[in-house]
């Protein structure tokens, strides 16, 4: 596919809450094994959706295509806000306000900058156009706590091992433990344990990995789902979408942090195939192992019409 034609299927492609696509299983996906992305430390498999009816995968009905998160706030779309109590804001949720004509996706793992403390998105959703939702978020810098809120700034994504934290565990103890962990490692210390300072001093993200992804993500038809992510000798996750519209916003976001990651402790990927094909069984069997597999080993995103919109799995 062009860049240009595909610039262009991006933009007419339609995305709803109530997405075509409903389950994401092997009956509704193939594994692509042998189309593997490796570059230096990092391998992406690609997994799509198989062809219906006359070879195109189903999309939803005609919609006014979304806007991530990032673009809405830079352009003053989408008002985002702490909860206030009477003994101060409510640390795990945040208010946003939609009041553009596009629905806004916020991806679980973006940073927030601001409030009374830096927050991380804990959840995956649509915010509706002209509507005002609450999203659980987690804290990211545990030792501020300030008198008067700061506007809140789009500030990137987490690395993975953050966003795993946040996935699998799903408490706030663990992401600072995470947090922790890394400051640890990279032999800092704070006054206020913020992830922003540890991130925004991290090396810059070799470009070329963004690049070289970004190319074959680009010269990619138009039926992915999403990616099973591999560095060193194990599987980092396998992330899976709605509906490839749903992926388009997300790419980039994704992108950046598994390069994050695997820049910093990954290597070059050793891993043997059937070790991967054990663990996506374990996610794509059936709807039933998945759920099951997915509540202790990820998280699953659903919509208003209680449809999955993404999914994310972790090796044991």
């Amino acid at each position: 596919m062009s860049i240009s034609k595909f610039f262009l299927f991006a933009f007419i492609l339609n995305i709803t809450p109530s997405v075509a696509k409903a389950q994401l299983t092997y009956k509704e996906l193939e594994v692509r094994y042998d189309s593997a992305w490796t570059f230096k430390n990092l391998q992406l498999i690609p997994i799509k959706f198989k062809p219906v009816g006359d070879g195109v995968p189903a999309i939803s009905q005609p919609y006014n295509r979304p806007i991530g998160l990032m673009e809405a706030m830079h352009k003053h779309k989408i008002k985002v806000q702490e909860m206030q109590y009477e003994n101060g804001a409510d640390v795990n949720y945040l208010q946003l306000t939609n009041h553009s004509k596009q629905d806004v996706v916020v991806q679980g793992g973006e940073i927030l900058e601001g409030g009374k403390q830096d927050r991380m998105i804990g959840e995956t959703r649509y915010i509706p156009a002209g509507t005002t939702d609450y999203i659980q978020v987690y804290c990211v810098e545990k030792r501020r706590w300030s008198p008067k809120p700061k506007e809140f700034n789009h500030k990137g994504v987490a690395n993975r091992e953050v966003q795993k934290a946040m996935n699998v565990k799903k408490r706030q103890a663990d992401v600072w433990k995470e947090i922790d962990k890394q400051f640890k490692n990279e032999n800092k210390t704070s006054e206020t344990w913020s992830y922003l300072e540890l991130y925004n001093n991290a090396k810059p993200i070799d470009t070329s990995y963004i690049n070289f992804f970004t190319r074959k993500y680009v010269q990619s038809d138009s039926n992915l789902a999403g990616f099973i992510f591999i560095t060193g000798d194990h599987v980092m996750s396998t992330e899976l979408f709605a509906n490839y519209g749903l992926l388009d916003l997300s790419f980039v976001n994704m992108l950046n942090s598994y390069v994050q990651s695997a820049i910093s402790i990954g290597s070059r990927p050793t891993i043997p195939l059937e070790q991967v094909k054990t663990f996506m069984n374990k996610v794509l069997i059936s709807e039933e192992s998945q759920k099951a597999y997915v509540t202790t080993h990820g998280k699953i995103d659903r919509g208003s019409d209680g449809k999955i919109i993404h999914l994310i799995a972790y090796p044991d």
